[in-house]
């Protein structure tokens, strides 16, 4: 009976303290998720205050064919991301069943490769993204893209990927330096200088 209380008290020790453990470790992730939250603001309201400050940056850029009277505020590095089905198994096959014949040959009847299992595969294609006063550039060896701002009907950020849609096609784009990309367009958008790219910080978190 003592053996038996002992084990008891171990097995109720053990689950204590792996219980604890799961608690900590999800603090922990509550702790770091807010962090990172934190920094991201702090980040996004000091450039908000650089730019309105100093102004839309100004930028030279040799690579880019500009028309009369456009600038560039904008240089990055940044991915094209599309989206594509791949196979990656088949589900609900059966092997079917292998019936002898003579010695040497067989037949193998029933089996089939069951239902193709799909999932959506993202392609990236690195490269570069601009944002003139008209439009925003993508350059890359594949993939290449202008968009006219005047086209632009809808903005979404997905898995920390810009989505932007007009009438006639969606772009995805993963840009490094997002926080910046993301103020200046929306300065450029809105057409002034006393941008409300606080409101679209809210929007985002």
């Amino acid at each position: 009976m003592f053996g038996f209380l002992v084990f008891c008290g171990i097995i109720g020790a053990i689950i204590y303290f792996v219980k604890k453990a799961k608690r900590e470790k999800e603090q922990e992730e509550i702790e770091n998720q807010k962090n990172k939250q934190n920094a991201f603001k702090e980040k996004w309201e000091r450039k908000v205050e650089e730019i309105s400050i100093n102004g839309l940056p100004i930028l030279e850029s040799g690579t880019l064919q500009l028309t009369a009277n456009e600038v560039c505020h904008f240089e990055g590095e940044a991915f094209f991301g599309k989206l594509k089905q791949q196979v990656v198994g088949y589900e609900g096959g059966s092997r079917g069943v292998s019936i002898r014949v003579m010695k040497g040959l067989s037949f193998r009847v029933g089996n089939h490769r069951g239902e193709l299992v799909k999932k959506d595969v993202l392609e990236r294609t690195n490269g570069k993204i601009y944002l003139t006063s008209k439009k925003i550039v993508f350059t890359a060896v594949k993939n290449s893209s202008i968009i006219n701002y005047k086209d632009i009907i809808n903005l979404n950020v997905v898995d920390d990927m810009l989505q932007i849609q007009t009438e006639k096609k969606t772009y995805l784009f993963g840009i490094v330096d997002y926080i910046t990309f993301m103020i200046i367009l929306e300065y450029i958008i809105n057409g002034k200088e006393e941008s409300s790219a606080n409101n679209l910080l809210k929007e985002i978190e």
